[in-house]
């Protein structure tokens, strides 16, 4: 693999260090290239590397006794994922799979603690980053814990959109998401999403159109947040 394209220069955690410390680390990696739909880390795995994504998107899923899969994040080029198994030794707590090609450096737990432990603003980097999931997963625990499957939808639908040229107070989601992906977001099934959807497009609050999702009165969809339905 061509090491001057594939470098962890791209990494967000690493952008503290010298092109001479980063020539150093991207030699201490393997790289692999992952096709689409390709699982990279299976839940409960006993390895410990930590894996740096220079391409590609990954997505970070636990699964239900039942069997349903429910969405935690998707990992965008620049970032990494894995480092908790590195620094506590202790099983995987989620898969990852691929979600397109992806260039992946696998880096070797011993080599990751000592980078960030021999560099502060690596160390600094790796908190804040760290931090910023935790934050995230509260957000969601409080979503699931505290909201019912219309607000967790409705909730999702707007994060996701963004302004429709087309008119004021109006949101559009291009390309729109499967109703399976939706609901591995807000932790339901399929089924259930379709018929929210449904809902929703009967009262006027969203159209379903070929390629997207138009959300036509913003205000109003979030308004009905909280109400009984």
């Amino acid at each position: 693999m061509n090491r001057a394209v594939e470098t962890l220069a791209k990494i967000e955690l690493f952008r503290s260090l010298t092109p001479e410390q980063i020539k150093l680390l991207d030699s201490r990696c393997i790289w692999r290239r992952a096709k689409a739909r390709e699982w990279i880390l299976d839940y409960q795995d006993e390895s410990t590397e930590v894996f740096f994504l220079t391409s590609g998107i990954v997505r970070v899923l636990i699964q239900t006794d039942e069997g349903r899969e429910t969405i935690l994040r998707d990992i965008q080029a620049g970032a990494s994922f894995g480092e908790l198994a590195a620094i506590d030794a202790e099983k995987r707590s989620a898969s990852i799979l691929a979600l397109t090609d992806a260039t992946i450096a696998r880096m070797q737990a011993a080599t990751y603690v000592e980078t960030v432990t021999s560099h502060p603003l690596v160390a600094k980097q790796a908190l804040v980053t760290m931090t910023r999931h935790i934050r995230s997963l509260t957000d969601r625990v409080r979503e699931f814990t505290t909201l019912g499957i219309h607000d967790r939808l409705t909730r999702e639908l707007v994060r996701m959109s963004r302004p429709d040229r087309t008119g004021d107070n109006r949101a559009i989601i291009t390309p729109p998401p499967t109703h399976a992906h939706l609901a591995g977001l807000i932790g339901t099934r399929r089924e259930t999403v379709t018929k929210e959807l449904r809902a929703m497009a009967k009262a006027g609050f969203i159209e379903t159109r070929r390629g997207a999702i138009v959300l036509l009165d913003v205000q109003k969809l979030v308004q009905t947040l909280g109400r009984a339905r």
